[in-house]
C-alpha cells in the first residue's frame, strides 16, 4: 500500500473521532434541551420564572466533541510518525468516537432528568451535576486510554 493511502486512512480515524463524538454531543444536547424547554414552558404556564441554570445540563454533552478534537490531533500526530499503523488509528478513531458519543448521549439523558427534577423541586443542582460528571468521565477514559494504545 502506498504511504499516502496509509496516511489518508489513518487520518480518517481522527476525523471519525471528531465526527462521531459530535453526533453524540448533538443527540445529548438535543435531549437535555428538549427537557429544559419543557421545564421552562411549565414554569411560564404557572407564572413562574424560568431557571437559567438548566442550560448547564443542556451544554454538558458538548464537551465530548472537544475530546473528539483532541483525539483528532493525537491521531494526526501519530499518523505522521507511523503511517503504517493506519488501521490502529482508524480503529481508535471510530471506536473512540463511538465511546465518546454514547457518553454524551447518556449525559444528555441524565441532563434531561436533571432539568426536570430541578425545575420541579428547585433542589439538588450539585447532585445532578455530579451525575453528569460521572457520565462524562467515561469519555475522558476513552480519550486517555485510546491515546495510550496508539502512542
Amino acid at each position: 500500500m502506498e504511504i499516502e493511502t496509509m496516511k489518508t486512512l489513518g487520518m480518517m480515524g481522527g476525523v471519525a473521532a471528531l465526527g462521531i463524538s459530535g453526533i453524540g454531543s448533538s443527540i445529548g444536547t438535543g435531549l437535555a434541551g428538549s427537557a429544559a424547554i419543557g421545564a421552562w414552558k411549565k414554569a411560564y404556564a404557572q407564572g413562574k420564572g424560568a431557571l437559567f441554570t438548566l442550560l448547564v445540563f443542556v451544554g454538558a454533552p458538548m464537551s465530548q466533541t472537544i475530546y473528539g478534537m483532541i483525539m483528532l490531533i493525537f491521531i494526526s500526530d501519530a499518523v505522521k510518525k507511523n503511517p503504517e499503523n493506519w488501521a490502529a488509528y482508524l480503529g481508535a478513531g471510530i471506536f473512540g468516537g463511538m465511546g465518546m458519543a454514547v457518553s454524551s448521549w447518556f449525559q444528555g439523558k441524565a441532563g434531561a432528568a436533571a432539568a426536570d427534577a430541578l425545575s420541579e423541586t428547585g433542589k439538588g443542582f450539585a447532585n445532578y451535576l455530579m451525575v453528569l460528571g460521572v457520565v462524562e468521565t467515561i469519555a475522558l477514559f476513552v480519550l486517555v486510554f485510546s491515546q495510550m494504545a496508539f502512542g
